[in-house]
């Protein structure tokens, strides 16, 4: 038996040996706190928000956590430009936010934010930090290779490249494809958005399109053309039509580009108005006037801004008689309105826009040689065949179904949400919104309508010229497509301009934070004005929006002005140093816009004028600077130092007919000077351009003209007709 129980021991102990106990693997412990940061953080630049949470062993929230972090790396709380301790939790959460306007900030000082490093449950995130030059680079990029290479699609692309490759860590393949199938494609699918904003303004752009081509080849253009020739005999009569139709279209900027544009193409090129020079009034006109205007779609917008800083610095009272009062000072604006009925009504040009004028007039090309139109939907200009019938109606149709249905829409939309807002109201006991129509325009949806609204008035185009026998029906959906088709390049160009302004977002490059911290300085409240309009200018010239650009600066420009007043015990509401910065931003922001290269209602305007998109933004620049420099000579400067606005208002408008009488020129009397001195195409063109290639493709302006006349001409025929 001893024998048996010692054999036993010595094969369980030979078993024990060959067949081990599995080993059970620890389970990790999950870190203690959960850190939410952005991606990207620019080097000495302050991040929007950095949110810190306490987990329990697994892993939900501990809401009983109210406590100071004990140590905290790479993350650094400002308050007044003093570096503070950061907050204790508050139910297990930690928010840091920047607020510009209790001048509050926080930076992101390390590649890698650690809290409590020391312990076993530490918390940690990487952030991808880089220069605040090179968040510069791609709007830099996209307006120095637009000039170099007179080509917007090429500078545009390339500039998101630059972009993408900068967020992608220096990868240049990785930020090829992240060009395409991030930025780009985000752009017109908007991930995560309900709105669908892009995608509608793409799609009411191509209907817009196609109801123009529709009423071109259906006789309607020409019909309205020969009906308004008989009001307007001269080339000023058709850009003051133009202007003033600008002013009637008060209720949004994009409506108010495409409509006039494409409608008053056709009549300002049969009077030899240039594609740039339409472009110029329509764009000049369409911003401006929805921004002033004390109802449209941009005014629930700037009122909430100012009611938003106000109500963040304790400061009560009515916001739409504040911003009623802001309207003297929106000197910009006001004088560009001005500006542009002077150069319609005298007639002088000056800098590229006379060069653009005299080009019109003297040798018919209305587009410079060389150069793309980015529409083209001049009727059955693939076909050459003409209209059966010339009927107005076929224009005013589709025109009065476009302006019916969105004054409609607008009253039908704003006031579902009206009800919808009092019905949550009611429940909250609060007072109930009036059903007005500021109010009406302020909760609309502009994009929603206007994608509705110009499909109906391209299909009434169609009922209308099929109804008519003016085209057959087939002829009829044939122009609605290749309307719609011509439509293309400025989509594309819009969609790139796009793409440009959200590489440079605060998600990404933060472009804008970038100039607010390197141009915002602290000086007497007397130059507040001066301050916020121009660099309300400079950012929204490098992101191309001007919306995002008063959202941005809004609350920093008040609050900063509010805080130098204080001191004085003169921190009203309604001061007019308070006043003149609020316009100083408003007005700045349109300034930038104008200037901007890849700003959408920039590309909008040459899309529904016509012209080439470089073009338009070259020839619109002087104009706009010479209007900013009166507006802050005779503006921002003096009514930061107590002169009244409607004082100032009249003198800058005589200085603007001075510049524009004395330095701008006829250039109807340059054209005929020029073909008297027998000075052809070529020659007006090669010494315009200074390029031989563009010198070569000088004759072949009839691609580019879609005037009713042979843009080839003789200039000894166009000799005769001037």
């Amino acid at each position: 038996m001893a024998a048996t129980h010692s054999l036993l021991i010595i094969i369980t102990s030979l078993l024990g040996q060959t067949a081990p106990i599995a080993e059970v693997p620890l389970k990790q412990e999950p870190a203690r706190y959960q850190i939410e940061a952005p991606n990207v953080a620019v080097i000495d630049i302050p991040v929007s928000q950095v949110t810190i949470r306490a987990l329990n062993l697994d892993g939900s929230l501990d809401t009983d956590f109210s406590e100071h972090p004990q140590k905290v790396v790479g993350l650094e709380l400002w308050v007044h430009e003093v570096d503070t301790a950061l907050p204790p939790f508050k139910n297990g959460v930690l928010e840091l936010k920047t607020d510009l306007a209790e001048n509050r900030k926080v930076y992101i000082t390390s590649d890698v934010i650690r809290v409590d490093p020391d312990q076993r449950r530490s918390g940690a995130v990487e952030v991808y930090r880089i220069s605040k030059w090179l968040s510069l680079l791609p709007p830099l990029i996209a307006v120095i290779l637009a000039i170099w290479f007179r080509n917007i699609i090429l500078a545009l692309l390339v500039s998101i490249w630059v972009g993408a490759v900068i967020l992608s860590h220096g990868n240049l393949f990785l930020g090829f494809v992240h060009t395409l199938d991030t930025f780009v494609i985000h752009e017109i699918v908007e991930p995560g958005s309900t709105s669908y904003s892009h995608m509608m303004i793409i799609m009411f752009t191509m209907f817009l399109g196609a109801m123009v081509g529709v009423m071109s080849a259906g006789g309607g253009t020409a019909a309205l053309v020969n009906r308004l020739s008989r009001y307007a005999s001269k080339r000023e009569h058709s850009q003051v039509m133009t202007w003033f139709l600008g002013l009637i279209i008060f209720f949004d900027d994009y409506a108010n580009s495409l409509l006039v544009g494409s409608s008053m193409r056709p009549f300002t090129d049969r009077m030899k108005v240039s594609r740039e020079k339409l472009a110029f009034l329509v764009d000049s006109t369409a911003a401006p006037v929805s921004g002033i205007a004390i109802i449209s779609t941009w005014v629930g917008v700037e009122i909430g801004y100012i009611a938003d800083t106000y109500a963040s610095l304790g400061m009560t009272g009515d916001y739409y008689t504040t911003f009623l009062y802001s309207l003297p000072y929106r000197f910009y604006p006001l004088q560009l309105l001005a500006f542009v009925w002077l150069v319609a009504y005298i007639g002088n040009d000056f800098g590229p826009m006379l060069k653009a004028e005299t080009r019109a007039i003297a040798y018919g090309q209305l587009v410079r040689p060389g150069r793309f139109n980015v529409t083209e939907v001049e009727g059955h200009a693939e076909s050459g065949e003409l209209a059966r019938r010339q009927l107005l109606r076929n224009a005013l149709v589709p025109l009065v179904v476009l302006l019916g249905l969105a004054m409609i829409g607008l009253w039908w939309t704003g006031t579902i949400e009206i009800n919808r807002l009092n019905l949550e109201r009611e429940q909250m006991g609060q007072a109930e919104l009036k059903v007005n129509f500021q109010n009406v325009l302020e909760h609309s949806s502009p994009n929603r309508v206007l994608l509705i609204t110009s499909f109906l008035a391209s299909i009434a185009a169609v009922v209308s010229c099929s109804l008519s026998k003016s085209l057959p029906l087939s002829e009829c959906v044939e122009a609605w497509a290749n309307g719609a088709k011509s439509m293309f390049l400025a989509i594309l160009i819009l969609v790139l301009a796009w793409a440009v302004a959200t590489v440079c977002d605060q998600e990404h490059l933060n472009t804008a934070g970038v100039l607010v911290e390197l141009l915002s300085e602290k000086l007497s409240p007397n130059w507040m004005p001066t301050i916020t309009f121009l660099l309300a200018a400079v950012v929204s010239f490098a992101t191309g929006s001007s919306w995002s650009t008063m959202g941005l600066l809004m609350p920093l420009s008040i609050s900063l002005t509010y805080s130098l007043l204080v001191p004085l015990n003169e921190a009203d509401p309604n001061h007019h140093l308070m006043l003149g910065t609020i316009g100083g931003v408003l007005a700045g922001a349109i300034f930038g816009d104008h200037c901007s290269p890849i700003s959408d209602t920039t590309v909008l305007s040459s899309a529904a004028s016509g012209s080439d998109h470089l073009d338009h933004v070259l020839t619109q620049i002087p104009y706009a600077l010479t209007v900013a420099g009166v507006s802050v000579l005779f503006g921002y400067l003096p009514v930061g130092f107590g002169f009244q606005p409607y004082i100032l208002l009249p003198v800058g408008l005589v200085v603007l007919f001075l510049i524009l009488f004395f330095y701008g020129r006829s250039a109807e009397t340059e054209a005929k000077a020029l073909l008297e001195a027998g000075v052809t195409a070529e020659e007006f063109n090669s010494r315009d351009n200074g390029s031989e290639e563009e010198t070569e493709s000088a004759g072949e302006s009839d691609q580019t003209d879609s005037d009713s006349e042979d843009p080839s001409e003789s200039p000894e025929e166009s000799r005769e007709e001037v």
